[in-house]
């Protein structure tokens, strides 16, 4: 008895191992052909819409599920019919070594189950997902955006509850990318990225000094209301534009 049960036990030990290895193979194969789809290559004329949407979501594709935070990311994974993937959510830290761990952590689920390609969906909070998207589209992994109103308005679909929740969002977004309801994020590389750049930080260089002129304005107005007769109009505007 002890000899059977030795056997069997050394079966399965067997049958395990080589099913490892299978999957090493697979998510080896998987790494080595990733490929990131951006809007440069899916929008025609600008436009992408909702049949394109759906029929670039592929039975062979892995969608995850992103919740940005401004240092920890929650992330979980479906199939196309909804069906989740992953048994809980994962957590990984705002940097390339958090992004390397999410990558890991999803080809090894896209092995699991079959898929060849991965996409991200995520709600674009603030700055804080730019790094994220551009590490994970060098890196083979589509991702598009969702509509965060969308998000709040699904959440009671799930439980029944309005309330954010790090590990329910993320599959919320997922299932709104599984049904099309996303959107390409347009970032510009190279040199075009940081004119972009460098152009929006100016454009908030003019608005804070616009915003501080009206308020030297306004104070300028309650003490002293007779001071552009007083210094001279030309004056008081050399003064405001200096």
């Amino acid at each position: 008895m002890n000899l059977k049960s030795t056997k069997k036990k050394n079966q399965l030990i067997t049958a395990n191992i080589f099913e490892q290895q299978e999957l090493l193979k697979k998510a080896k194969v998987i790494r080595e052909n990733l490929k990131a789809s951006t809007w440069h290559e899916l929008e025609i004329n600008g436009k992408f819409d909702k049949n394109e949407k759906l029929s670039f979501i592929s039975d062979d594709m892995l969608i995850l599920g992103c919740d940005v935070g401004s240092e920890t990311h929650y992330v979980r994974a479906i199939d196309t019919r909804g069906r989740e993937l992953s048994k809980s959510a994962f957590s990984f830290n705002n940097d390339s070594e958090g992004f390397q761990s999410a990558k890991e952590w999803a080809v090894k689920i896209a092995a699991e189950h079959n898929k060849n390609q991965i996409v991200l969906g995520l709600e674009p909070t603030g700055h804080y997902w730019f790094c994220l998207a551009t590490w994970m589209i060098s890196n083979g992994i589509s991702v598009v955006q969702v509509n965060s109103y969308a998000v709040k308005q699904t959440k009671e679909i799930e439980d029944n509850s309005q309330l954010k929740d790090d590990t329910k969002d993320p599959k919320l977004i997922a299932n709104l990318v599984k049904d099309g309801n996303f959107a390409m994020p347009y970032l510009p590389e190279k040199l075009y990225g940081e004119l972009r750049r460098l152009s929006m930080f100016k454009d908030q260089l003019n608005e804070d000094r616009i915003r501080s002129i009206n308020r030297m304005h306004r104070e300028m107005k309650i003490y002293y209301p007779e001071y552009k007769d007083a210094l001279g109009k030309s004056m008081v505007h050399s003064a405001w534009n200096c």
